[in-house]
């Protein structure tokens, strides 16, 4: 599994290192939680998955680690849902926070980059890292982020899931 890029850089959130990553196989994944996702979004193979197509009944083992990010236009995004387990690893909820290309925070400038790229190229990535858990340690994280389609074939959303590494 190649390592697409490394962000060490300082961050004014909870996050302190994370690398991006190639999805090259089902098998890259270290968490059940990322897996089960995965293994969803890559079921309708060779077609993506619609924002319709997700139904939240069908994942109530892993809706709390649950996110949703709305494409508003390149390198606009708006975080529309996150689950409790999401609010614990980062510390706050993001629910309604914008992610821009032109945000004054370097990490959500280079955020957006990142959505730039999924939404590009119709496909997932697949995120680990270091996290400080507020107020209680040093822990490793795993994430998948997957595009949903809109009704036009254009990327409207990525659902994505985050979860601890034991």
């Amino acid at each position: 599994m190649d390592v697409i890029a490394v962000e060490e850089d300082p961050r004014s959130d909870n996050f302190k290192k994370i690398y991006r990553y190639e999805i090259t196989s089902a098998n890259n994944f270290e968490t059940p939680t990322v897996s089960k996702l995965y293994q969803w979004w890559d079921g309708f193979k060779p077609n993506l998955p619609t924002r319709e197509d997700f139904d939240i009944t069908h994942h109530w083992t892993i809706a709390s680690s649950l996110y949703l990010i709305e494409t508003v236009s390149p390198g606009e995004y708006l975080h529309r849902l996150n689950g409790e387990n999401v609010v614990d690893i980062i510390g706050v909820s993001l629910r309604g926070h914008d992610i821009s290309v032109n945000s004054p925070l370097p990490e959500l400038r280079r955020f957006a980059s990142y959505m730039d790229r999924l939404v590009e190229g119709k496909k997932p990535g697949h995120c680990k890292g270091t996290v400080e858990i507020p107020g209680v340690r040093e822990a490793h994280f795993e994430t998948i982020d997957c595009p949903l389609l809109r009704q036009d074939g254009t990327v409207g959303f990525i659902l994505g899931a985050i979860s601890l590494v034991d």
